[in-house]
C-alpha cells in the first residue's frame, strides 16, 4: 500500500469508528512528518490477552499505531531481550511518555509472582510511571484486577489505579476494561491524546465515556423483547438473555452499539449472555454459583478495585 492509500484508510478507519472531524488526512500527515510520542507497554499479571487482541485485530491497528507512536518497549515485539531490553526501560528519557501497563499488580509481599528481568515488576512499573505523560491501564485486571483476583487467588493483587495511588505517584490515568481490551478503545486514546494532549472525558471509575456512557443493556439487540417480557429459557431461545444471568444491565461497554461493524463478535449477538468482563466486580461469583455451592459471594473492597 503506498502512503497516500494508507493515509486515505486511516482517515477513512478513524472517521468510521469515532465519527468525521477526528483527524483529517493532511493533518495525519503532518503526524506522520512531526515529533511523536514514545510508548512503553509493560506486561503485569496477565495472560497477555489484551495484547494478542490488539496484535490479532482484523483491522490493522497496530500498523497505525507504529506510524504516529514511537513504539519504545512492548515485550511481544521487541527485538531486544534479556539485559538489552532491560537497559532500554532504565536508561530511556522522554518528555512524551505513553506508559501502558497490561494486568494486574501483584502484592508487594510476593515479589516473586511477577518478575521481569529478576525484577520486581512493581518496581518497573513504578519507575516507569514517573517518567510518564499518561499511563492507560489496558484491560480489566489492570483496570479492576479481574480473574487475578477471584476466588482461589492468593496474589492479593491490586488495580493499576490503586497501585499509583499507594506509590504515591499522580499521573493522569485512563482504564480501558473488557477481557480483552478492545484495539479500537485504546486507538481512540491514544489519537485523543496527540490530537488534545490530555486524556478523552471520563466517568468516576476513569473509564472513557464515548464507549462506557451507557450500559449494555441500553443499547442490546433484545431490549425490545425485554420491554414485552420475552425471555430466553436456555441458550438458543429467542428473547432477552436476562433470566440466564445477563450481566448487560449492570455493565457498561459498547458491545452492541449499532453501528459497530467493527465490534460485531461479541456475547450477545453470538446468543450467549454478557458475562460483565468491562465490569467492577468481573468475575461475579454468582455467574458460577451451582444449586450445592455453598461458597460466600465475594465483597470486594471498592476502592482496591477501581
Amino acid at each position: 500500500m503506498q502512503r497516500r492509500e494508507f493515509l486515505e484508510f486511516t482517515n477513512k478507519l478513524l472517521v468510521t469508528l469515532f465519527g468525521s472531524g477526528f483527524f483529517s488526512i493532511e493533518e495525519l500527515k503532518a503526524l506522520e512528518e512531526g515529533k511523536k510520542p514514545d510508548l512503553i507497554w509493560l506486561h503485569s499479571m496477565s495472560c497477555d490477552g489484551c495484547s494478542t487482541s490488539f496484535l490479532n485485530a482484523e483491522e490493522p491497528f497496530i500498523d497505525i499505531i507504529s506510524r504516529y507512536v514511537n513504539i519504545v518497549f512492548h515485550p511481544t515485539l521487541m527485538v531486544s531481550d534479556g539485559k538489552d531490553a532491560m537497559e532500554i526501560l532504565d536508561n530511556f528519557k522522554s518528555d512524551n511518555l505513553i506508559l501502558v501497563v497490561e494486568g494486574a499488580l501483584a502484592n508487594k509481599d510476593m515479589p516473586h509472582v511477577c518478575m521481569m528481568g529478576e525484577r520486581f515488576m512493581n518496581d518497573i512499573v513504578s519507575q516507569t510511571a514517573k517518567k510518564a505523560n499518561i499511563v492507560i491501564s489496558a484491560g480489566t485486571c489492570a483496570s479492576f484486577i479481574g480473574i487475578c483476583d477471584m476466588k482461589g487467588m492468593y496474589t492479593n493483587a491490586t488495580s493499576l489505579r490503586y497501585f499509583l495511588h499507594e506509590e504515591g505517584i499522580d499521573k493522569p490515568l485512563i482504564n480501558l476494561p473488557t477481557c480483552p481490551m478492545k484495539p479500537h478503545h485504546f486507538l481512540y486514546v491514544v489519537f485523543y491524546y496527540i490530537k488534545h494532549g490530555k486524556l478523552p472525558p471520563m466517568d468516576l471509575s476513569l473509564r472513557p465515556l464515548r464507549f462506557f456512557g451507557t450500559t449494555i443493556h441500553e443499547r442490546c439487540v433484545y431490549y425490545h423483547d425485554y420491554q414485552e417480557n420475552i425471555f430466553a429459557q436456555k441458550i438458543g431461545d429467542r428473547g432477552c438473555l436476562f433470566k440466564l444471568g445477563c450481566q448487560g444491565p449492570v455493565t457498561k461497554n459498547d458491545c452492541v452499539k449499532s453501528n459497530a461493524e467493527y465490534d460485531k463478535y461479541n456475547c450477545i449477538v453470538s446468543g450467549h449472555p454478557c458475562i460483565g468482563c468491562a465490569s467492577e466486580n468481573f468475575p461475579r461469583t454468582i455467574m458460577f454459583k451451582r444449586s450445592d455451592d455453598k461458597r460466600e459471594i465475594i465483597k470486594y473492597k471498592d476502592f482496591k478495585r477501581i
